[in-house]
């Protein structure tokens, strides 16, 4: 119970942090524009053709889908078949507990909780988990491979050396974690000798105070991960299909914003005179969603958003229209998301209640 109580006053903390954040945020978008309010992103979606509108709201779902069915392949590989609905529900704990938790920290340890309610084991939940998030980076790396290969000059034409810096930063993270990852699967001891290491100057310079906390930290990951690969190194199907399901999500997340702006395109004066690329505006939204990963706060919250503008502004002109388009993408690839996330993992979360509510009852009746 004490664990519990402590689990849902972090919970409650984090939630507030993330509202303190979102209050703030939006405070300086509607006070920093001329002429720019919450009636302008209504008028604007409402000028949004439908279709685009709608096929941005699908692409939402969608998104949690492809989560939801990378789990599913990854647990199916190691002999767990479990129903769409409930790969839908972890994938939306992960979505949901990433959304309010700094570094998005909270997202994986929801999603094992609900496996390990359906009868996964711990060790195997941890190694689907552990598998899955290496796909999602090396994913996430593959696209900034391409879009850098394809649109590099819009990187280059961003006016703001700080998101410049924030795009290049978030990637050498990933990339830095990807590494990391293959570097535990040639030799695990290489990288456990390498932390102690480093651990060792933190420690000598007053850095970290608790070494053996840290160290005793790094072995369990290190192993966990290495355990992960060696329970799933054979699937290679599995692992395959689970890389081109992390790299759809990622697509369907960037389109959102790609169909929220074409669907403007289509209506607003202002913009249907633009003629830009579809490969352009896919990179722009891409490098928004790059440098967001330099930030470790919940959902990147006032981080994205400020990039969004610098990086849009090449393509919009109108500051009421780019901070319209801007509103209108996170409202949906983000705030809405988190929503809709958390609804599905609320419901799941009762299902789950009053299941275990029926098997205790069973059990004391056969007593």
């Amino acid at each position: 119970m004490r664990k519990r109580a402590v689990a849902f006053r972090k919970n409650i903390i984090n939630i507030c942090i993330l509202a303190a954040l979102i209050g703030v945020t939006f405070f300086v978008i509607f006070n920093n524009k001329d002429g720019f309010s919450f009636g302008s992103v209504l008028d604007f979606v409402r000028d949004i053709h439908l279709p685009f509108l709608i096929g941005a709201l699908l692409c939402m779902v969608m998104n949690i889908g492809f989560k939801g069915l990378s789990i599913g392949v990854l647990s199916r590989a190691l002999g767990y078949r479990r129903s769409l609905p409930r790969n839908y529900a972890y994938a939306s704990a992960d979505i949901y507990f990433s959304a309010i938790t700094p570094s998005a920290t909270g997202g994986q340890p929801a999603s094992a909780y609900y496996m390990v309610k359906d009868d996964i084991p711990i060790s195997h939940t941890t190694a689907i988990l552990s598998v899955n998030l290496f796909m999602y980076t090396a994913s996430l790396i593959v696209l900034a491979l391409i879009t850098f290969l394809v649109r590099p000059s819009l990187f280059f034409n961003i006016e703001s050396w700080v998101v410049k810096a924030c795009i290049i930063i978030g990637l050498l993270v990933q990339l830095l974690l990807l590494s990391v990852y293959m570097m535990i699967m040639i030799s695990e001891k290489a990288v456990i000798k390498l932390a102690t290491w480093l651990v060792n100057i933190l420690a000598f310079l007053h850095i970290v105070k608790h070494k053996r906390e840290y160290l005793g930290r790094i072995n369990a990951s290190v192993t966990r991960f290495k355990n992960s690969v060696i329970l799933l190194r054979n699937r290679k199907k599995a692992l395959a299909a689970s890389f081109l399901l992390n790299f759809a999500e990622r697509i369907t997340y960037i389109s959102i914003g790609v169909l929220v702006f074409y669907g403007a395109m289509y209506n607003i004066p202002e913009l249907a005179g633009n003629k830009v690329d579809v490969l352009d505006v896919y990179a722009l939204e891409a490098y928004c969603w790059f440098g967001a990963y330099c930030v470790p706060l919940p959902g990147a919250v006032g981080a994205s958003e400020a990039i969004f503008n610098s990086v849009f502004s090449m393509i919009i002109s109108s500051n009421v229209l780019l901070g319209a388009t801007m509103v209108t993408t996170r409202g949906i690839n983000f705030y809405l998301m988190m929503i809709f996330a958390g609804v599905v993992t609320l419901i799941h979360h009762s299902r789950v209640k009053v299941s275990e509510r029926k098997k205790s009852i069973a059990k004391q009746k056969t007593e």
